[in-house]
């Protein structure tokens, strides 16, 4: 005599395994059959001895060559810059201002400021807070961490009108003291003094980064202009990881 707990339980498979084969496909036992090499695009993996023929994606897109992914990784360049392209975090709102401040920007709108000509620096960081990123504290809304368009485009436009300020005071800013050197940024000719980039970034320029600090001074319309493109150039590129 079968025990009721055996029988129960031998029930019990049965019917898991009957609700699975139903549930795996409508077509009598009849139909069901493994792929074969025509199904897909007719490329397989396998099918040898313990092997199950395969399809070599395995996805729904084509899986891409080790070698281009290595290449592409080079092109980049070393493992800490590749690291900068997608994890720079925002310049935080007091910071810039922290920045600007230090740089001999005045952060106070000029009054009167005249309504049908450019916004200053101060004026475009006080009117473009929605734009970088500012804190809703009503809305129980955090600081943004991470750059958008308008929040990146904001930013070139505050350092574009800070640069006649940055250029005029950047000799005797708080954050360029020290060491004695010569921190005007732009010689009589027109060429970006290494020392004095350094201090507007916060690093040491690299040569690409005078030639193109040159490039943009003489490629103006105006000496003039060039060199606050220049600048805003350079700020945007340090303060966005670019």
């Amino acid at each position: 005599m079968i025990p009721y707990r055996t029988f129960a339980l031998s029930a019990a498979a049965f019917a898991v395994i009957g609700l699975h084969a139903a549930g795996c496909t409508d077509a009598s036992p009849n139909t069901l059959k493994p792929p074969s090499a025509s199904d897909g695009d007719g490329s397989i993996i396998g099918g040898g001895k313990g092997n199950f023929p395969h399809s070599p994606d395995l996805g729904s897109k084509r899986s891409r060559d080790p070698l281009d992914v290595l290449a592409e990784r080079a092109e980049e360049g070393a493992p800490e810059v590749r690291a900068r392209l997608h994890s720079c975090q925002k310049l935080q709102i007091e910071a810039l201002k922290s920045l600007l401040s230090g740089l001999g920007v005045s952060l106070e709108p000029p009054a009167p400021e005249d309504p049908s000509g450019p916004l200053s620096a101060a004026s475009i960081l006080a009117a473009g807070r929605g734009a970088l990123g500012a804190a809703d504290y009503d809305a129980r809304v955090g600081e943004r961490i991470t750059w958008t368009t308008a929040g990146a485009t904001k930013l070139f436009d505050i350092f574009i009108q800070a640069a006649p300020q940055i250029i005029a005071n950047l000799p005797a800013a708080p954050l360029c003291q020290g060491g004695g050197a010569n921190l005007s940024l732009f010689s009589v000719k027109g060429a970006c003094n290494r020392d004095a980039v350094t201090c507007l970034i916060g690093f040491p320029p690299s040569e690409d980064h005078l030639i193109a600090c040159e490039s943009l001074v003489t490629s103006a319309s105006t000496i003039e202009r060039g060199q606050q493109i220049a600048v805003a150039a350079l700020l945007s590129a340090a303060y966005s990881c670019e």
